[in-house]
């Protein structure tokens, strides 16, 4: 019988070939992401290795197939990670040296990617087992985990203790697992994140953000908290939340089912750009935070709940105004948006939008309140 990881591993390898020769189907697709949902530390691998082959990293990988075949043949143990041969399809071993094999079962394209992607492995192999080591065995520096969603994605992943993330655009985050799920459960977001966290009463689950943190210890909700944002929000679906300010620790606000936390200051990291370098500045004046909790509100015509629309694949927003909505169409388009009208920035609008192209959001929103806007390959600019 097969070795089960094995057999995930090699599987992965396989898809993720298809998938950047273009060469996957619809069905293929939604195998390889039921795999990096079941197997979370394939993600990081699979964007890592995808970024680097549309950077053309991979393509640069010069030898013959034959080449490339010794190393797999030589440590092929190291690169799936296995001790029993893997069967497919009647064969004993995908390692069999049948005439035509893999000429059989890839594609020529496919097969430099499956290769090149094989071959990096092996090349940089010292460097990957010792990032796989028990997280326990590292320095805690050493075993931080970080989950990132570009503008334009994003993400599902299960934590190791089984509670399910769902990670919107332009996020970022961040646990150790040298301590992660040992006495506490702890993560630091930067951006937005629905939770459905697995209940353990004994181990708080606990979300740091730049303004606040929220404890729970099994529950669903939704936190917002991007750090070049005014207002933090934590929107409770069911089970039940502790949030405590970073500035005010000992003042705890804790929320029911179907309730919101707001809150909102005039800080905000600004990004600033000088000669190509970005840096960012902080206003050093610490003001006091303006925190309203609500009950949160289900439109009776499309029952949709605006905070956790995002988690549907809604672009959603209820008398939002424009300056609000660009970084959201940013994150959601993953072009850069810029209003250049200053008087167009307090205009307010309704969407719901799924399926639709940029310019056709920006085409219906302009229906109701004029503007012009101009689409650049990688920016918007409003006017």
């Amino acid at each position: 019988m097969p070795n089960q990881n094995s057999s995930s591993q090699y599987k992965f390898w396989s898809l993720l070939s298809k998938k950047l020769s273009n060469e996957a189907s619809s069905e293929e697709l939604q195998e390889l992401q039921s795999i990096l949902l079941s197997n979370p530390d394939f993600h990081l691998k699979a964007e890592m290795l995808t970024e680097m082959w549309e950077q053309g990293s991979l393509n640069d990988i010069a030898g013959s197939e034959a080449v490339y075949m010794r190393h797999i043949m030589k440590h092929k143990n190291e690169f799936f990670v296995e001790e029993n041969p893997i069967e497919i399809e009647g064969k004993d071993t995908v390692f069999e040296k049948e005439p035509g094999f893999f000429q059989s079962f890839f594609s020529k394209k496919r097969l430099t990617i499956f290769l090149s992607l094989a071959f990096l492995i092996v090349t940089i192999g010292t460097i990957y087992l010792f990032t796989q080591k028990k997280a326990a065995d590292l320095p805690v520096q050493q075993a931080l985990s970080s989950i990132v969603t570009k503008n334009g994605s994003r993400t599902k992943i299960v934590l190791p203790d089984g509670s399910q993330v769902w990670l919107n655009a332009g996020s970022n985050l961040d646990y150790n697992n040298a301590v992660f799920n040992k006495d506490l459960r702890e993560v630091t977001l930067n951006g937005e994140a629905y939770f459905d966290v697995t209940k353990n009463a004994e181990k708080p689950f606990i979300i740091h953000t730049k303004k606040m943190d929220v404890k729970v210890i099994g529950t669903a909700f939704n936190v917002r908290s991007y750090s070049y944002e005014k207002t933090a929000e934590a929107s409770l679906i069911r089970g039940s939340i502790e949030v405590t300010l970073k500035d005010r620790k000992d003042q705890k606000i804790t929320l029911k089912p179907n309730e919101k936390i707001s809150i909102a200051t005039d800080e905000v990291e600004q990004p600033i750009s000088r000669r190509g370098k970005t840096t960012t500045i902080k206003n050093d004046v610490k003001p006091i935070p303006q925190i309203i909790v609500k009950e949160l509100k289900q439109n009776p015509t499309n029952n949709i709940i605006a905070e956790i629309a995002w988690t549907q694949n809604k672009l959603y927003f209820e008398d939002e105004s424009l300056e609000n909505i660009a970084p959201m169409l940013e994150r959601w388009f993953g072009k850069k948006v810029e209003i250049k009208n200053v008087s167009l920035r307090n205009l307010r609008y309704y969407g719901n939008f799924e399926k639709e192209t940029m310019e056709e959001v920006l085409s219906y929103l302009k229906l109701s309140k004029r503007f012009n806007f101009k689409i650049e390959p990688d920016s918007v600019l409003i006017y």
